[in-house]
């Protein structure tokens, strides 16, 4: 693996994305509507509240939401930018950017405090501003952050007389408690340990202090002792206490969770909106810290979404002064109350405030304590490629940890 991500890391993204020189500005004193692209249902409703706010302040300028399902979005947005009809706005993630950036598709967003006098990036975490700046220029505008975390199913520690997760669980506490939940003649499972590296197997290695690639970024890291005892766990969980290699693949893991035989998984927060509104598993599910090693360390990967405006925007104007609007304390406050936690420094707690009768929210301000970004990089298209199929040998037992990893 580790030759191939190599070879990988050594060439740049094939066919850059292409871009048409800047249309004429339509500037915000005119009659326009912007269109907001994004991929996330689950968060219409408080985008759309933050797009009323700005609407009332501006009648002038009017914003269309546009959502298109994650398996389609990145094809689509790039289809957009060869043809030079990209949206006006687009949420933009941490594995995308780069290429976009270096294809001299997106707009830099520097002059932000031109049209919000109180804009400053200063407000944001300084880690996921900086994830969207390359050579000193801002490319996209923090809109929210998330970890990973441990879900449970009460009524199946109830059920099997075990104790609920708490902040101070090691992997060893978590394998204890799997076995005592795992009941596979009844079909349940004590802990689904299914393939995914943000959600899943990749927090066990962050945890344990490996990485996807090397400290450069030029190879893989996944050949350390660190990155291999992580996974060997990982995957004995898998063995022991998940559904079957078929379930996994037929049933994604929030369904496979919300059908209410799962006992334990880790899952991203922005998920736990599907099971608030799930009949069968609404009120017995709970979170927890995810656990730590053995010695002590706790990791949660993070990652952190933004706001870009395309170079070539016909409503720069416009788009600029809605990106502003959105990204101020008062637009995330209007967005608070969806699943995504909004970034402006200190209205995580108005979001954690707006949550903690559905659940315990305080567990995802802790745990975003010990966040370690997700691992990106312009080339993460191709290299990912490469590390989900020979992840992919291991869940599907054609290839164990170490012979996949080194």
């Amino acid at each position: 693996m580790k030759k191939k991500l190599n070879k990988v890391m050594a060439g740049m993204i094939a066919g850059a994305v292409a871009v048409t020189c800047m249309a004429p500005m339509v500037y915000a004193d005119d009659e326009v509507t912007l269109t907001y692209c994004t991929w996330n249902e689950n968060q219409r409703d408080s985008i759309q509240a933050t797009i009323d706010g700005f609407e009332a302040e501006n009648p002038n300028i009017k914003v269309e939401l546009q959502i298109t399902p994650w398996g389609e979005y990145w094809t689509k947005l790039e289809a957009a930018a060869t043809s030079g009809n990209m949206p006006d706005i687009v949420t933009m993630h941490t594995n995308q950017i780069e290429r976009y950036v270096k294809g001299n598709v997106m707009a830099a967003m520097d002059d932000l405090a031109d049209y919000d006098e109180e804009f400053s990036y200063d407000n944001y975490d300084e880690g996921i501003t900086g994830l969207y700046v390359y050579d000193g220029v801002h490319y996209g505008v923090p809109k929210d952050k998330d970890c990973v975390v441990l879900v449970y199913n009460k009524k199946l520690f109830d059920n099997a007389g075990v104790d609920y997760p708490t902040a101070e669980w090691t992997w060893e506490d978590l394998d204890t408690a799997a076995e005592k939940l795992t009941d596979r003649e009844n079909g349940i499972y004590g802990f689904n340990a299914y393939n995914n590296d943000q959600e899943a197997w990749g927090d066990f290695i962050y945890a344990n202090s490996g990485d996807f690639l090397n400290e450069d970024g030029t190879a893989s890291g996944l050949d350390t002792p660190e990155a291999i005892d992580a996974m060997k766990f990982f995957m004995e969980l898998n063995e022991k206490y998940s559904p079957s290699k078929e379930m996994q693949a037929e049933v994604d893991a929030v369904s496979m969770f919300a059908t209410g035989t799962v006992a334990m998984q880790t899952i991203g927060n922005w998920q736990l909106s599907y099971f608030i509104d799930n009949e069968t598993i609404k009120d017995d599910f709970a979170i927890a810290m995810l656990p730590s090693t053995p010695d002590g360390k706790r990791s949660t990967i993070s990652n952190g979404l933004a706001l870009s405006i395309p170079a070539d925007c016909k409503n720069m104007d416009a788009a600029k002064k809605f990106v502003a609007y959105a990204s101020s304390r008062k637009g995330m406050e209007e967005a608070a109350e969806g699943p995504a936690i909004p970034c402006y420094n200190g209205v995580d707690q108005v979001w954690a405030d707006a949550h903690q009768d559905l659940y315990d929210t305080q567990v995802i301000l802790d745990s975003l304590q010990f966040g370690r970004q997700l691992r990106g990089s312009e080339q993460k298209n191709e290299w990912g490629q490469i590390m989900y199929s020979y992840v992919g040998k291991i869940f599907d037992g054609s290839m164990n940890v170490e012979d996949a990893f080194v």
